[in-house]
């Protein structure tokens, strides 16, 4: 009936009407039966008679059941409703089946799994609380029931009971309110949390007690003032007075008070000393990690707590996340797959440990007692240290990353290109930064962040204040928090079953041009697709081409292969015929392995006529026109979202994408604030749920796009989340302070998947789904305080009579020990 009432509102059928009566029979010719009024009278009449019958039926059903079980019933059958009870799931990918992968068949044998480099687990703290409840705000607007408990959790507002409550005697299992220790059911945590648990996360008002107390209306600054009187004396130390007397010499006079080991102090007339002011602070909103946070709710033992920067705790929490979002419950697991060796750590820092800086620069000046150890706590280099010290125990690669804002980028570049090179096969990367004064007085001063004064004298509310791509866009406010991906080949994440939630397809960094301003944004990572000319006329591009020369070698690798092996055999002399086979079958398969990338993942590098980025997009049978969604910096600020714009669109012309085919833009920073070097770790966690789901969330400041980006062809900037078919890749651009443009290309994780033959995807999703059920009952075991979610290590997993020996042996690998539940060497 709809189709053909549609029909009749074509255009051709609307015109025909101007000429002559259209005449369009909607009854589906029921007119033409006779006796239609009784025919459907007898039809009506036999399903209320069978309505009775079934009425009937379960109101005896129900009788039975009240006489068999009266007691047990009664509530059940008086019961209006059943409450919801929450079911936490962390979306862990699903198995895929071999046969709905056909259409990506032609990928087999094609991909070196060894040098593509997959994301399997991704992790964040931020304004949001966690990865999974910041995605729920960013894409729907609103929270779940369980991601109000999880942040209530994480806020410190419901604790989980196993226990006998003290109001009623009786056992009750589960939430109670953290305050007065009222049990609290789960569909009735929204309702009640919900309001204050928004009121204290995203972008807010600067809570002094978030940031080292810093206070926007009670800002000070010391002044140093010339006293035009001499002062009334006080009292000192032996010690203190002579200080005073040294910095300001005879305009200082001290004494001894007779015999009490006390000495008076007067400043005289023209001494110099310094005094605190107030001044006027015009910053006064931040995107801030969630109020009531604390790291020993994590399970961080409290002389860690004490003794580390913030940062390092925040990094602790979303490596963790990370980790388990991996399936990887225990991080001394990964020794029973891959050598110490093989795990390194590229996290790194725009600014470092803001509290070791804020302790030896600010704290020491003022003579404050401070740790003797403070400045360790400032390196940027430090967070993985005590990653490693706490948690990893690896010997991997290290090469912590300091990009400024684009951080995050920076180190995932470094930790793929460790594994590439076949340094690692696993790579914890990312990004933290803290909030503090400092901070903030500097970005303002710089005219970076938005005028939190000019902005609420416009009417606007805090977490208005960010307005990427606007017409009214004005700078962002700083963010605060950490993001972790862990990293692995794909061969070592299918050998191990961890699960894949995306491919990076690319990573690129690149400088500007001459200058004198540090923080401009440039174009410099435009040259991701410098290229001569077409390119497609070349063959390099056709992937049947490639994939024919690539059998072809193969071929003939084989038959060197069985020569060799054949030769071997013929020379009955040889005593050590299996070694000597076995260097047959090593050498046999780094040949393999440099054909795919020479056919495959890398056939464009060192090509003037192919960029890099259609040949990284060409290595899957991709173009420009599969890139379906770009994530963008978007800082809000007049020059980087104008600057951001053009490149793309440049870039994207420059690779013949099809005119009029748009590409979705999604600026995170309107929810999350600026969180500098985090800032596109929670935009690539961003991106792989929207990988994930489809979904594509809109920035929901966006109220009136900017008229100079209307020049630009390809992006739209969404004002609200959108659901598409699927997205098959999406690129990820951030710029840092200093010149640091960098860009990530991601996959759908089906690409790789489907490079598998079907044996390989049996075995792997068997694998997968044993983490999946692993990783899925340790989140929820720590939500009912089963196990501390950070479970900080006291040991290494060898023994110091084995640790030379380990690092010494390439197949030395650890075990699991069933008994004391650790795994050792």
């Amino acid at each position: 009936m709809a189709f053909n009432i549609l029909g009749l509102l074509h255009p051709l059928v609307s015109r025909d009407a101007h000429r002559q009566p259209i005449w369009a029979d909607l009854s589906g010719r029921l007119n033409h039966i006779k006796d239609m009024g009784k025919i459907v009278f007898s039809e009506r009449s036999k399903i209320e008679d069978r309505c009775k019958v079934l009425q009937s039926i379960n109101q005896s059903a129900t009788l039975d059941m009240q006489i068999r079980y009266r007691h047990a019933t009664a509530s059940i059958l008086s019961a209006q409703e059943v409450p919801h009870m929450a079911r936490h799931k962390h979306c862990f990918p699903a198995t895929r089946d071999y046969s709905s992968l056909q259409h990506l068949h032609h990928l087999q044998g094609m991909v070196n799994l060894d040098k593509v480099v997959v994301i399997t687990g991704y992790g964040e703290v931020g304004p949001y609380g966690n990865a999974e409840t910041r995605w729920e705000v960013e894409a729907y607007g609103e929270l779940t029931m369980e991601g109000c408990i999880e942040l209530a959790w994480i806020m410190g507002l419901i604790q989980h009971a196993n226990e006998p409550q003290a109001s009623t005697g009786q056992h009750y299992t589960g939430w109670v309110d953290a305050k007065s220790g009222e049990a609290v059911r789960d569909i009735d945590i929204k309702p009640r949390y919900e309001q204050y648990i928004l009121e204290h996360t995203g972008i807010r008002l600067i809570e002094p007690e978030l940031v080292m107390g810093y206070d926007p209306a009670k800002k000070q600054a010391l002044r140093e003032v010339q006293i035009e009187h001499d002062m009334e004396p006080f009292e000192a130390t032996e010690e203190d007075a002579a200080a005073y007397k040294k910095s300001n010499g005879d305009r200082v006079d001290v004494w001894k008070n007779g015999d009490g080991g006390l000495w008076s102090v007067r400043f005289l007339k023209g001494a110099l000393i310094r005094v605190p002011a107030a001044v006027s602070a015009t910053r006064l909103v931040a995107g801030l990690i969630p109020t009531g946070w604390d790291a020993s709710r994590f399970g961080i033992p409290d002389d860690v707590i004490r003794q580390v920067d913030p940062v390092t705790l925040y990094t602790l929490v979303a490596t963790v996340e990370a980790l388990v979002r991996s399936g990887i419950t225990d991080p001394y697991e990964l020794y029973e797959h891959f050598h110490v060796s093989e795990v390194g750590n590229t996290i790194g820092s725009g600014i470092g440990g803001a509290a070791g800086l804020d302790n030896i620069f600010h704290y020491r000046r003022l003579d404050k007692e401070i740790a003797n150890d403070a400045v360790q706590e400032s390196f940027v280099s430090t967070v993985q240290a005590w990653l490693n010290m706490l948690l990893m125990s690896g010997a991997g690669p290290v090469n912590p990353a300091v990009g400024a804002c684009a951080t995050a980028v920076l180190s995932i570049e470094s930790a793929v290109e460790a594994i590439q090179s076949r340094k690692a096969r696993v790579m914890l990367a990312g990004g933290v930064d803290d909030f503090f004064e400092v901070s903030t007085t500097e970005f303002g001063s710089m005219g970076a962040t938005s005028n939190s004064l000019d902005e609420f004298a416009k009417g606007r509310a805090p977490s208005e204040m960010c307005r990427p791509c606007t017409s009214t866009r004005n700078g962002f406010m700083e963010g605060e928090g950490a993001g972790v991906v862990v990293l692995m080949s794909a061969s070592a994440a299918i050998e191990c079953g961890a699960p894949i939630y995306g491919v990076i397809g690319m990573s690129a960094t690149a400088t500007d041009k001459q200058g004198r301003s540090v923080p401009a944004p440039g174009q410099g990572i435009l040259t991701t697709a410098r290229e001569l000319g077409s390119s497609s006329s070349s063959r390099m591009l056709d992937f049947d081409y490639r994939r024919q020369k690539l059998q072809q070698q193969l071929h003939a690798l084989d038959l060197w292969r069985q020569t060799e092996l054949d030769e071997l055999k013929a020379d009955g002399g040889s005593t050590d015929l299996e070694h000597l086979a076995g260097e047959v079958e090593h050498l046999y398969l780094r040949q393999k392995s440099a054909l795919q990338d020479t056919w495959g993942g890398e056939f464009w590098k060192s090509s003037s006529h192919i960029s890099p980025l259609r040949g990284s997009l060409a290595a899957w049978g991709l173009s420009a026109d599969d890139i379906g969604l770009a994530s963008f910096h978007g800082t809000s600020t007049l020059a980087n979202d104008k600057n951001e714009s053009d490149v793309l669109n440049s870039q994207l012309r420059h690779l013949g994408r099809t005119p009029g085919h748009v590409i979705p833009v999604v600026c995170q920073k309107w929810l999350t604030g600026h969180s500098k070097g985090a800032a596109a770790s929670f935009m690539l966690n961003g991106v792989l749920k929207s990988l994930q789901t489809g979904l594509i969330p809109g920035n929901r400041n966006a109220d009136n796009i900017s008229r100079e980006l209307r020049d630009y062809d390809y992006p739209l900037y969404l004002s609200k989340t959108v659901q598409t078919a699927g997205i098959k890749a999406a690129l990820l651009k951030s710029f840092g302070f200093g010149q640091i443009g960098g860009e990530l290309l991601v996959l759908h994780a089906d690409y790789l998947l489907a490079a598998l033959d079907r044996a390989q995807l049996e075995a792997y999703n068997n694998r997968l789904q044993q983490r999946s059920t692993k990783g899925e009952r340790y989140f929820q075991d720590v939500l009912v305080g089963r196990r501390p979610f950070v479970q900080v290590k006291h040991k290494p997993p060898f023994t110091p009579e084995q640790e030379q020996e380990v690092y010494l042996n390439p197949l030395a690998r650890a075990r699991y020990d069933p008994v004391r539940r650790e795994y050792t060497f």
